[in-house]
């Protein structure tokens, strides 16, 4: 029994050393260019997961928790949705920019040349930029795509110099935990800290993925951009009547659904019409042009709903008055969608 004891401790022994050599044998700051190789090879790129920032300081401890789902096609074809705290959906579909949140009264529209896309995700095609240390600090595993996978643990610390446009002498350090899946250079954790120099404030964000495809096939609907029928787009700040000399903008109390039509169904059609109108003193849609087309009937269908609603009207010093260049987005949804 004692021999056989020895041999056990032994055999145990060997292997812990073994997997310590491993360990050991792995260079972080490899690894990490690595894993921004793999990032910069990837043609198109899909991603799930959760996000929670944290800020902290003098009188401040602010949380947010939020999921998100992030598609990236080309720089003019990107989607970024997420949900929890903060719904807001941003989608480049090629030609336009589109941004709206929740809760909110409108949406945004540029074009993609003027406000160029990008998911918000932390950039990970050049991790070792600005990098003054990384380090190997154990391994961890993470639920990624319903599994549990193991990770090495990279502790990467960066130095961010102060911007020469500014006086500020002061940068900014930057501490990047990771949870690395060597065998696909897939990061599966992301916990980053941040301050200015002499500052105490810190922002902290954890960002978890619970899945990551690279080089898959995208399908064009994902880049279609979808609102609530009667959603304005939003012409910038908003004038409120109690500004002086002011116009508050009319608001939608009726709303009626469009209805789609056989031809634009058989053809797959569907998507965003956009209607502009100027609403009268008493609350009712005048001079309407579609802007943004479909085509397939969906055109007048848009028209056909939109003048059957009602608004507030409205107001100028307390007076209700007629509102134009008012812009407003009617959806038809993919069959099946939900709103």
């Amino acid at each position: 029994m004692y021999c056989a004891g020895v041999k056990l401790t032994a055999a145990f022994l060997v292997v812990q050393a073994a997997l310590c050599s491993a360990q050991s044998n792995v260079n972080p700051r490899t690894l990490l260019e690595e894993v921004a190789a793999s990032r910069r090879g990837a043609l198109t790129w899909q991603a799930e997961g959760t996000e929670a920032d944290e800020l902290t300081g003098e009188g401040m401890n602010l949380h947010t928790a939020i999921t998100f789902k992030a598609v990236f096609r080309d720089s003019s074809h990107v989607r970024w949705e997420t949900t929890g705290d903060n719904r807001s959906l941003m989608v480049c579909d090629g030609a336009d920019h589109w941004t709206y949140s929740e809760p909110g009264i409108g949406f945004y529209r540029n074009s993609v040349e003027a406000a160029p896309c990008r998911p918000q995700l932390p950039a990970f095609d050049g991790m070792l930029d600005n990098l003054t240390s990384a380090t190997i600090a154990g391994s961890d595993h993470v639920l990624f795509e319903g599994v549990s996978r193991d990770c090495d643990i990279v502790h990467a610390e960066y130095m961010i110099p102060a911007s020469r446009s500014t006086s500020t002498p002061a940068g900014t350090t930057i501490i990047r935990t990771l949870c690395v899946e060597p065998a696909r250079k897939l990061i599966l954790r992301d916990r980053t800290e941040s301050w200015a120099t002499g500052s105490n404030t810190r922002f902290t964000r954890t960002i978890t993925f619970s899945s990551y495809e690279r080089n898959l096939e995208i399908p064009e609907e994902t880049f279609r951009f979808e609102v609530p029928t009667g959603t304005f787009l939003d012409p910038g700040p908003q004038i409120t009547e109690e500004d002086s000399g002011g116009v508050s903008r009319p608001q939608l109390i009726q709303k009626v659904e469009p209805s789609g039509t056989d031809e634009a169904r058989q053809a797959g059609i569907w998507g965003l019409v956009l209607v502009s109108l100027a609403v009268d003193s008493e609350g009712n849609p005048l001079d309407l042009t579609v802007t943004r087309p479909l085509g397939y009937g969906l055109d007048e269908k848009a028209l056909e709903a939109v003048r059957q609603w009602r608004f507030r009207p409205g107001l100028k010093d307390g007076t209700p008055v007629t509102v134009g260049n008012l812009t407003v987005a009617v959806c038809f949804r993919q069959p099946g969608a939900t709103a």
